[in-house]
């Protein structure tokens, strides 16, 4: 492959090398949210603006060099397509408003036949709506998702309770299931050779890690408690806690017959990284191996890819990801949208010449510093808005494992200037009530009938619907500013180095 391509910036651990795609002809790639292998062993993509296409090797060089367009959803008024899956030659797209099928029927590389499967889903005007980690089973069925509406003070009736669940439907739509319940932002979903259904959901709203969940029927996951009690006895632990990064995306099994260095069977993970503040992500695996007490799990990085979105193996046992690069974020606008796909070559010569694990820094603390730090958590009023047991969910985000997420560079960014990036699920809402009060805090919950608010003091508050006159999301954190004022270095550092031990 042409060595001009080669990209040498990222880190990578194991005999492989990384080549950008010079894709130069057709649709423009820009914030691509999937990559996926579809029919005719062909590599399917689209953009988060909603064109899907299919990439092809125009020159021979062994690298994808054209996007032809398969089908445009803007001229069907559909956008987000973040679910892909196929049988045959049909593609399903997961959409905000719909699941929809599409298939070439003349043979063109051009979707020209299209009908909607499922559209069923409670659709507000919420950025964050997806229909995604779409997977045809073992039965023929399509395997989806539909993201959570916990946050959303304008969420449509869901009287299904499909909003925050997995699901299923028949190849024809004519029949659906609601498989479980309680989960949150799940981009990834795959099935194992014995058909096991493993899924990716990310942390936050109840979930303390980035979690690797098996799909066992009719369970409730922990996420969205209000939304589905008296629905489920208990609460089906996660598996598995991720490592390699924050916020999985895609997740797609290697197959066992391609050795890819040793990863046969391996599970790939695509990660995202926090937010748009930090120029993060990665491809990670996870070995599963199946014990007499349930599932082993080991787990290593692959390469240090930033802003991953999604990821695939190629017919010739190649691994694509998608690069979703910078966007807007949230109500975040940027002036320029990047993006693009990595193929990942394996590259028998490298074997044993790169590291297979990153180096971690060893930090050693003093229990006096630990203990001053803690000490100024208190007197900051941090733990007033912060638990840090990965249990409790209190105004802020849980802080339970801070250390190993972040680095004290990106911490301290981060007190210094908490309305930088913020978090979806940390949003401020603003809300005027008919009688003139005004509410600041953020959503926990909402329905047809009401929204549960938690204010600052971390009391939540349920406010009938029809008692609100307006609601609107403020750009600004919930975080007060200048909590390090008056601190000299010495106890700044103690604080990071507690936050860093949690």
């Amino acid at each position: 492959m042409p060595e001009a391509f080669e990209e040498k910036a990222f880190p990578v651990y194991g005999p492989y090398r990384v080549y950008k795609l010079p894709i130069e002809t057709g649709v423009k790639v820009v914030n691509p949210v999937q990559v996926s292998m579809g029919p005719k062993g062909m590599i399917f993509a689209a953009n988060q603006s909603g064109e899907i296409y299919t990439l092809h090797d125009s020159d021979g060089d062994g690298l994808e060099d054209e996007a032809v367009l398969y089908s445009d959803l803007n001229e069907l008024g559909l956008a987000s397509p973040v679910g892909f899956a196929f049988s045959g030659d049909t593609v399903y797209i997961g959409t905000r408003s719909e699941l929809r099928a599409f298939r070439d029927s003349d043979g063109d590389n051009k979707a020209d036949v299209s009908w909607t499967v499922f559209d069923k889903m409670p659709v507000s005007d919420h950025p964050y709506e997806w229909t995604s980690a779409l997977r045809v089973g073992p039965d023929g069925w399509i395997y989806f998702v539909l993201t959570t509406d916990s946050f959303n003070s304008g969420a449509s009736p869901d009287p299904e309770g499909i909003r925050g669940a997995i699901l299923k439907v028949s190849p024809d739509g004519s029949q659906w299931e609601r498989l479980a319940t309680g989960v949150r932002s799940i981009h990834g979903m795959d099935f194992d050779p014995q058909g096991n259904l493993f899924f990716a959901d990310n942390k936050g709203g109840g979930n303390a890690l980035e979690e690797l969940n098996l799909l066992v029927p009719n369970k409730f996951y922990g996420h969205n408690v209000k939304k589905y009690e008296g629905t489920f006895e208990g609460i089906e632990a996660p598996l598995y806690g991720l490592e390699t990064e924050i916020a999985p995306g895609g997740i797609e099994f290697n197959a066992v017959s391609n050795d890819f260095g040793g990863t046969g069977g391996n599970l790939f993970f695509a990660f995202y990284g926090p937010g748009e503040l930090w120029n993060r992500g990665g491809v990670g695996r996870v070995a599963i191996t199946k014990t007499s007490e349930g599932f082993k799990f080991e787990e290593f990085p692959v390469a240090d890819i930033p802003k991953l979105s999604d990821l695939s193996f190629g017919p010739e046992g190649s691994l694509y990801v998608a690069h979703h690069g910078k966007s807007d974020y949230w109500y975040n606008v940027v002036e320029e949208k990047t993006g693009g796909f990595y193929k990942l070559v394996y590259d028998p010569s490298l074997e044993g010449k790169n590291p297979t694990q990153r180096t971690i820094k060893e930090e050693n603390f003093t229990a006096a510093s630990l203990e001053n730090g803690k000490a100024l958590f208190g007197i900051r009023a941090c733990a007033a808005c912060h638990a840090v047991d990965g249990e409790t969910d209190l105004l802020g985000p849980n802080l339970k494992g801070l250390g190993k997420e972040f680095s004290q560079e990106e911490i301290l960014d981060a007190i210094k200037d908490p309305s930088k990036i913020i978090k979806p699920s940390m949003i401020a809402t603003r809300m005027v009530l008919k009688d003139g009060k005004v509410l600041l805090g953020r959503v926990v919950y909402s329905d047809q009938e009401k929204v549960s608010m938690m204010l600052v003091g971390n009391h939540t508050l349920e406010i009938p619907k029809d008692q609100i006159e307006s609601s609107t999301e403020e750009l600004k954190s919930l975080m007060y500013e200048n909590l390090l004022a008056g601190l000299s270095e010495e106890e700044t550092k103690n604080l990071l180095n507690y936050l860093s031990s949690l």
